[in-house]
């Protein structure tokens, strides 16, 4: 029942000497809404091979919420992704520091920790409103090439912060995701995508339940050149509305087609189909 340019974003990014980089992603929607997604410093070489972002970014919690919407398999962010943290996923404040871990591992390791100003994105559910009291996080990426074709990630995040005015840590996280690709030639591939995230999170008064769930499973065929099919379950217990819905979880079921223009360029064409919460259940194109 609505048209819409969701989204325009206008990107930045330099080197500002050897050692650190910039980058900013401003974003612009036909509501006249003007925000600032992303500015940070990237400061490279830093003891113990380090590298630390400072300013505003997207968090590396899990795989998708780290991605901007352009880069993502689908047109929107998951249902957990939108439930959980916001509907356009989660941009913060703070710093974070990543440095690969060489131990004798079939993997290559990345570990990154960090800490953000609290609260949720737009829409989020899982943290408070009180942006002042932190959120700290961890992930830990585990890469490998099994063979020339085929190459497998492994991602575990662990995060804490704040549900609401107390400064206690209420809202704790554990997710695990993995990518799995195979190339059939230079052109075609399959790829294995899926995140689970389990929410501890101490409850109001109002609320009659602190444990969680919610993830997504995707798999993505790339035809050839041109052409690409996939499809995503979602599922996710909400939180928060208990008490008024007549259920507590939101499953969703998506279908897509993309067509690569050309290296620059693609269009997509996808169909969702949500089972709400209150019994509803809602389709969009």
């Amino acid at each position: 029942n609505r048209l819409s340019l969701r989204e325009v974003e206008l990107v930045l990014g330099s080197n500002v000497d050897p050692y650190s980089r910039l980058d900013a992603t401003i974003s612009y929607d036909d509501e006249n809404n003007v925000s600032l997604e992303e500015a940070y410093l990237t400061r490279f070489g830093l003891p113990f091979g380090t590298t630390a972002r400072i300013g505003r970014f997207k968090p590396r919690i899990g795989k998708a919420l780290a991605l901007h919407r352009d880069s993502l398999d689908t047109v929107d962010e998951p249902l957990v992704i939108q439930r959980y943290f916001g509907d356009d996923g989660m941009s913060k404040s703070g710093v974070d520091f990543s440095k690969l871990i060489d131990i004798p591992s079939p993997f290559v390791h990345q570990m990154t920790f960090g800490v953000l100003e609290g609260g949720n994105g737009d829409g989020g559910t899982t943290f408070g409103s009180m942006r002042r009291l932190p959120t700290i996080y961890a992930h830990l990426k585990n890469y490998r090439d099994i063979n020339d074709m085929t190459s497998l990630e492994i991602g575990n995040t662990l995060a804490s912060g704040s549900n609401d005015g107390d400064k206690e840590f209420k809202s704790d996280i554990l997710g695990i995701d993995t990518t799995l690709i195979h190339h059939f030639s230079p052109n075609q591939d399959i790829k294995f995508q899926s995140e689970l995230f389990y929410l501890n999170r101490k409850k109001a008064l109002d609320e009659t339940k602190n444990d969680f769930w919610g993830g997504y499973g995707l798999i993505d065929f790339r035809l050839n050149t041109l052409w690409s099919t996939g499809f995503q379950f979602d599922y996710v217990d909400l939180i928060n509305n208990l008490s008024t819905n007549p259920k507590d979880t939101e499953l969703g079921y998506t279908g897509y087609l993309t067509f690569y223009q050309s290296e620059f360029a693609r269009w997509r064409l996808q169909y969702r189909h949500t089972d709400l919460a209150t019994g509803k259940a809602d389709d969009n194109v």
